[in-house]
């Protein structure tokens, strides 16, 4: 998949909402490293860095398109292309932050006890990922796949839902995590412009 910056930043104050939210629940001081994983543009990255002035920060992508584009934001930061998936710092960190990057890997059992395990044990790891697949704009896009001759061809393409009710993941961390604060948000976007959802969903 390749990545568009100019179009994922259309909306780029809608999307930051569920990130604010995620940072202004972190209580750590002064985190030595800082890791932010699925960076993309970086608009999350330069909260992080706004936040921690005096920490080391890391923007981790796989999209060299979104990391080129973050770079020119921020020059005190430091950036790296890496598959998240098969990712893990050469130490523990002190703050593994992820938003709306970890749905799109498979086997979330698995990716989030490797991530956790490396984090040091009074150290957090933040994560934000959308549970969408449910909504109107998600459901039209199956629902036009599967209603045409082109079913054939588009109904492999199809994604199942990548991430689970929050009690799956209260189930599987609990047993790893000394302390566990677990939420779900739902956003209602007020969306500007000619066919804005489809525009959001492009991003």
């Amino acid at each position: 998949m390749t990545w568009d910056p100019s179009q994922y930043l259309k909306f780029a104050d809608h999307r930051l909402r569920p990130a604010v939210d995620l940072l202004n629940r972190i209580d750590l001081d002064s985190p030595s490293v800082v890791y932010d994983l699925g960076a993309g543009t970086g608009n999350v990255t330069e909260l992080l860095a706004n936040r921690w002035p005096k920490s080391r920060i890391m923007g981790v992508d796989t999209s060299e398109e979104m990391l080129r584009a973050a770079a020119e934001r921020a020059s005190n930061i430091e950036w790296q292309v890496s598959d998240i998936g098969s990712w893990s710092p050469r130490e523990p960190a002190e703050l593994i932050f992820t938003n709306a990057a970890l749905h799109w890997i498979p086997d979330h059992q698995e990716l989030l006890s490797r991530l956790l395990s490396s984090v040091t044990p009074t150290g957090v790891f933040a994560i934000q990922m959308p549970r969408n697949f449910g909504a109107r704009s998600h459901i039209s896009i199956s629902e036009a796949a599967l209603s045409g001759p082109w079913r054939s061809k588009l109904e492999p393409l199809l994604r199942p839902a990548p991430v689970e009710p929050p009690p799956f993941y209260i189930d599987i961390l609990s047993p790893i995590c000394s302390s566990l604060d677990v939420w779900e948000t739902e956003y209602q976007q007020v969306l500007k412009g000619e066919n804005p959802v489809k525009e959001w969903t492009k991003g």
